[in-house]
């Protein structure tokens, strides 16, 4: 045989015309293959974090053989679901199956070209990540891959020998003789063929490596071809119920953690399930399929508009069910009058006096005042903010929380901050204990994975239509990903953050902690949402210089008034920082029981470190702050440099300059807030003239940075770590400790009235 024939056997084998037919005919099949090489590569979905899923897959908390045994199931439930579709939407083109025993067995074996490059390709990256990210053994890798593979197999064999003893082909059926041996002759058959929907095919594999030619299948009736065929699509039905049954399941029974498997797993099933169901949908309709698709999507769009079928996310705690309020510009106008503005003022000048006086108790006339400012930045930033807070008090004898009075910011830092607020408050002792340990429980604890449970739930629940609910006091609510989200929070930090507004009304009140306010972004209309358990009607009263006549516009609504009669008070914690952190896409959009609805998300979106509220609070009482302290010290910790490398955004392909606008608005608008803030704490020292210093706590620019997302690998977390310590930060470290001198560690509790 010369090196022609060598060749043309080759490029007519098989499985390479299998790879050339899923090109050209299976786009969409493929893109289930693409965005799963994508995630695996870290190429697709990096700043959500979702590459992590697959890479360090999650079960039940840990990490290990558990976990990836289960990832080796989905995967192999996913190969088998590729192999059965693409055996369902082609056989057609290669008469030639119908007359082999055990025929799909011999399809799924030739069709291993694509899923074996992305097993070799996944087994590297996982030990790669493992290996050079989570600093894992190599021995410990070893086990997790072999679990893997002991997963995928168990799926694999067991949905071949269920094709084995069920499928039959044309001799079983008909009588015909069968053909997987004959060899004896070069293969012409589709040569002659005319009609193009058949592909040519000189040789199939025969497991495990064996080459053998195809044989002639003109002589048989094409009905008894086609029978074959029908009959192995009838059987692959059975597959697609199971996979079907097993998603709806782990749906109702998600609130489990037994039934809480990895992620990653959830999107290969969702992926096996969504692939099986279109197979069998474009099998059936044929060439109108396309079209019924766009029909159907119509159809959902068109159903997605009435709450029955696509429920509003909510928050927690609040009333749904009884009377609206009525968002409108009267509304808006009418929350802040001189009545209210002076009653809220007079209460929060009481709370300053009863924290001065716990200072003069300890000796101190004047104390300084810190105004913390904390970004967001998702785990990142909730890693970051914990550890310099604990730093800082290594430093301060514990006092941070104590010249304390105003906490603001956004997103994961807000969550760093009201963990640690809490343990100050509940847990005095053992937080104090562990500031001087890198390693320490709380640590560890709040920089737990939260993606996990989020992408689950989306895949499982979300994307379908959800109707599972839960009951929370009197009140219910859909079990969708933020409940989900909420709950891996309350997990992860041991229920300490599972307490309602109301909860911390006497806290504040008394001094005893810090005063938090959470204000996420209203999007109908920019403005602010501000959450907290004492009334700040000043934070929405713009400052009014000079008795401008200029008419000002509302710059927010203020929770606990504006929503009264929605038992504003009795809303979850989690809640309230849930809806401080919604990332778009990772959560959705909550609601309010509003007429029109309010929808609230994201506190970065206005002010993504907390300044403009803490300007505005030293606005309103700066007499009383001037007064009655040696000065104000302003801390703000941040998960990014503040001074990034100026970067090469040259356009340079026609995507890019279709893409830049928006790429360049979504990745300058913090760096915009930079200047902005810059600017405004500039200006705050002309209207007050005491003492008002600034303290920078930054994680240092690096190459490497960490993902933005609700999960962190062990290398970024010790990054994190080791960030609190750099040069800068000791630096901002040795100045505080110079602004905040030491006193006295006893601390007289304030006598409650």
């Amino acid at each position: 045989m010369n090196y022609r024939q060598y060749s043309s056997r080759f490029f007519y084998s098989f499985p390479i015309q299998l790879v050339i037919m899923h090109l050209k005919k299976n786009q969409i099949m493929m893109l289930y293959w693409l965005l799963l090489f994508g995630f695996i590569t870290e190429t697709i979905a990096v700043k959500f974090g979702i590459p992590f899923l697959f890479l360090d897959p999650e079960y039940m908390g840990l990490v290990g053989v558990r976990s990836f045994f289960i990832i080796g199931i989905c995967l192999g439930a996913f190969i088998m679901a590729f192999n059965i579709s693409s055996f369902m939407l082609n056989s057609f083109r290669f008469p030639f199956l119908a007359t082999l025993s055990k025929t799909f067995l011999k399809y799924a074996h030739n069709n291993f070209i694509i899923p074996l490059a992305f097993v070799l390709l996944y087994v590297y990256k996982i030990y790669d990540f493992q290996h050079n990210s989570q600093l894992k053994s190599i021995s410990e890798i070893t086990l997790n891959i072999f679990y893997m593979f002991c997963g995928m197999l168990l799926v694999m064999l067991t949905t071949l020998r269920y094709f084995m003893v069920t499928n039959k082909d044309v001799y079983k059926l008909f009588g015909v003789q069968q053909g997987d041996f004959d060899t004896t002759s070069e293969i012409e058959t589709y040569k002659k063929f005319k009609n193009r929907k058949f592909w040519r095919v000189d040789t199939y594999l025969v497991f495990p490596w064996r080459v053998s030619l195809v044989r002639d299948t003109r002589h048989y009736k094409n009905e008894h071809i086609q029978s074959v065929f029908k009959q192995n699509h009838i059987n692959a039905a059975v597959v697609e119920i199971v996979v079907f049954v097993t998603f709806i399941i782990l749906g109702l029974f998600r609130k489990y953690t037994f039934f809480r498997i990895p992620a990653a797993g959830s999107i290969m099933l969702l992926f096996t399930m969504i692939m099986m169901i279109s197979g069998v949908f474009r099998y059936w309709m044929r060439a109108w399929a396309n079209t019924a698709i766009v029909l159907l999507f119509l159809l959902l769009n068109f159903f997605s508009q009435f709450e029955l079928f696509n429920p509003r996310n909510q928050c927690y705690g609040l009333n749904y069910k009884g009377q609206k309020a009525l968002y409108t510009r009267e509304a808006l106008g009418a929350q802040v009058t001189d009545s209210i503005l002076s009653f809220d003022k007079n209460r929060t000048i009481k709370i300053l006096e009863t924290w001065k006086s716990k200072w003069n108790q300890r000796g101190v006339e004047k104390p300084k005042m810190v105004l913390l400012n904390v970004s967001g930045g998702g785990l990142r930033s909730c890693v970051f903010t914990f550890r310099t807070m604990q730093v800082i008090d290594s430093t301060l004898n514990g006092d941070l929380l104590n010249y304390t009075k105003i906490i603001c910011g956004s997103s994961g830092g807000m969550i760093g901050a009201c963990y640690y607020r809490e343990l100050f408050l509940n847990h005095h002792a053992g937080l104090i204990k562990a500031c001087n340990d890198r390693n320490n429980f709380y640590l560890r604890s709040i920089g737990r994975d939260m993606l996990n449970s989020i992408v689950f739930s989306t895949t499982v629940a979300d994307i379908f239509m959800n109707m599972q609910k839960f009951h929370d006091g009197k009140y219910s609510y859909v079990m969708d990903r933020s409940y989900a989200w909420e709950e891996q929070l309350n997990e992860n930090t041991g229920n300490v953050l599972n307490k309602r507004l109301q909860d911390y009304v006497l806290p504040e009140l008394y001094a005893e902690v810090p005063q938090l306010v959470i204000s996420p972004t209203i999007i109908n209309d920019g403005r602010a949402l501000y959450i907290s358990s004492q009334p700040v009607s000043y934070l929405l009263h713009q400052p009014n210089i000079n008795n401008s006549p200029y008419d000002e516009t509302p710059n927010g609504v203020e929770l606990t008034r504006f929503f009264a009669k929605q038992d504003a008070y009795n809303l979850r914690l989690t809640s309230a920082l849930r809806i401080n952190s919604t990332f778009p896409y990772v959560m959705p959009a909550a609601s309010l029981p509003s007429q029109p609805a309010i929808e609230v998300m994201d506190a970065g979106l206005r002010d993504n470190y907390g300044v403009m509220n803490s300007l505005q609070f030293l606005y309103t009482f700066k007499t009383w702050i001037k007064e009655n302290t040696s000065g104000v010290v302003m801390i703000q910790i941040r998960d990014t440099y503040k001074k990034p490398k100026i970067e090469n955004n040259s356009i340079k392909t026609v995507i890019e300059k279709l893409t830049a606008p928006m790429r360049n608005l979504s990745g300058n608008f913090l760096l915009m807030q930079d200047y902005a803030f810059d600017r405004e704490l500039q200006y705050a020292r002309t209207w007050y003239d005491g003492p008002l210093d600034f303290v920078l706590f930054q994680v240092p620019e690096s190459q490497s940075k960490v993902s933005l997302s609700w999960h962190l690998t062990e290398k970024e977390k010790n990054y994190l770590k080791d960030a609190v310590e750099s040069s800068a930060n000791k630096t901002a470290l040795e100045k505080l400790k110079v602004l905040l001198p030491p006193v006295s560690k006893q601390l007289m509790s304030a006598k409650r009235k």
